[in-house]
């Protein structure tokens, strides 16, 4: 094999030895099949892996479209001797609207950390988000839940939010952040003012103090998280123009103020977003890297780029870039030599070869990930586990995970899809 591989090497071939080396090793899996949209799914990952198990989060959907209860779920590792696991979260209080997707983090002793956005129904035109924190009662097993939600503090000039949130956790697992929009009904409060909550290990649980106001008001959603030993890096899009959306990047100290605050390129109207931040070197968080989507208005072409964080210098470089027809610009996510998305909405392709060093990259579909041929109708966002919310980063390969829409799906609704997880090769 090392034979053929130099000898394609020397035919400028490299390109399809890397396209020959990615294989989808697990799945597709079915992990629910009766879930809603995964809500932010480009942003979010709903995928943890653990040492013996990868985890997930969901919402179960309902024939009358409300969101009220939340899946937590376990699919054991190969040889792991741990089971599948499900765990339902019920929400059914007078006043509520919905919940959102939960968002989870996995602390270095094995306990998954849950949190979860709850709108009520308030004033019109107004509908104030709290926050529930849930706590696995064992470690790498979600099949019992603590509630801990006394452990976010209450009282606070912010208490009522819109519920654009991520959490992320420090590489030795001591810190934890979590990110959201605060509101209030007589604005006092401006809306969409971001603010941040700090927690600590305490135990094995986190406890958090009163969030901290960390820029003006704005509409910065689907925020991604990196909680390094040098600060918080926050990257998101910015909604204030609508015919123009950026991406920014906010890095805060750990006292919630800002150290370097940055846009990335946008030279004309169009969609210009990041939807992927993760380690480059899973030993070393001074580096991150960022997935850049740019979507130029009335273009036939777009871009997928990739660009380095230096934390330490708070120095934004670009790494690579690839033009392509808009059809190919659909979101995804990069690891390492290899970046995958979903462009055609029904089939998973991969990206390949020397993607941080600026070389040559090629794409092909991603064998055994069409949904269109297992039946499905479509399928919408790609999410992976990612190390900034805990996950450990297994030598041979990675999880990855879509919500398709099932054959019985209406159109305008949300759901019932089902979601399938893949594990691919590195």
């Amino acid at each position: 094999m090392k034979f053929m591989v130099v000898i394609l090497i020397l035919l400028g071939l490299a390109s399809k030895a890397y396209c020959q080396d990615t294989k989808v090793i697990e799945g597709p899996v079915v992990l629910y099949s009766n879930i809603a949209d995964q809500w932010g799914g480009h942003t979010f990952c709903y995928l943890l892996e653990g040492e013996k198990a990868v985890f997930w989060s969901a919402t179960e959907r309902r024939d009358d479209g409300k969101l009220l209860t939340a899946l937590i779920g376990q699919h054991p590792k190969t040889g792991s001797g741990q089971e599948d696991a499900l765990t339902k979260i019920p929400f059914e209080k007078p006043g509520l609207m919905g919940i959102n997707q939960p968002q989870m983090v996995r602390s270095s002793d094995g306990y998954i950390h849950i949190f979860i956005g709850i709108t009520y129904e308030g004033k019109p035109g107004y509908n104030p988000g709290k926050i529930r924190y849930y706590r696995t009662k064992n470690p790498e097993d979600i099949s019992e839940l603590v509630d801990r939600t006394e452990l976010i503090p209450a009282e606070s000039i912010y208490k009522d939010f819109h519920l654009r949130m991520n959490v992320g956790i420090s590489p030795d697992g001591q810190r934890m952040v979590l990110v959201i929009l605060a509101i209030s009904d007589d604005g006092s409060v401006p809306f969409n003012t971001p603010v941040i909550f700090f927690g600590e290990k305490d135990g094995v649980d986190f406890t958090f103090k009163k969030p901290v106001k960390y820029s003006e008001a704005m509409s910065f959603f689907y925020p991604q998280v990196a909680a390094t030993d040098d600060g918080i890096v926050l990257i998101g899009e910015l909604w204030d123009n609508q015919d123009r959306t950026l991406t920014r990047l906010i890095h805060l100290d750990w006292s919630g103020k800002i150290i370097h605050q940055e846009d990335l390129p946008a030279e004309k109207d169009g969609r210009y977003m990041s939807f992927d931040l993760r380690p480059l070197d899973r030993n070393d968080w001074s580096k991150l890297g960022l997935y850049y989507n740019k979507q130029p208005k009335a273009s036939k072409t777009g871009g997928h780029e990739f660009w380095e964080y230096d934390v330490k210098n708070h120095q934004l470089r670009l790494l690579n870039s690839v033009e392509d027809s808009i059809s190919f610009l659909n979101a995804g996510k990069w690891f390492g030599a290899k970046f995958i998305n979903n462009p055609s909405m029904g089939k998973l392709y991969v990206w390949e070869g020397d993607i941080a060093g600026g070389g040559e990259i090629t794409k092909h579909p991603l064998p055994g990930a069409n949904m269109i041929k297992r039946g499905y109708q479509a399928s919408a966002y790609m999410f992976a586990a990612n190390m900034l919310q805990g996950s450990i980063k297994s030598e041979d390969g990675f999880y990855i995970a879509s919500d398709c829409f099932n054959p019985c799906r209406k159109p305008k609704t949300s759901g019932p899809s089902s979601f399938l997880m893949w594990r691919i090769s590195r």
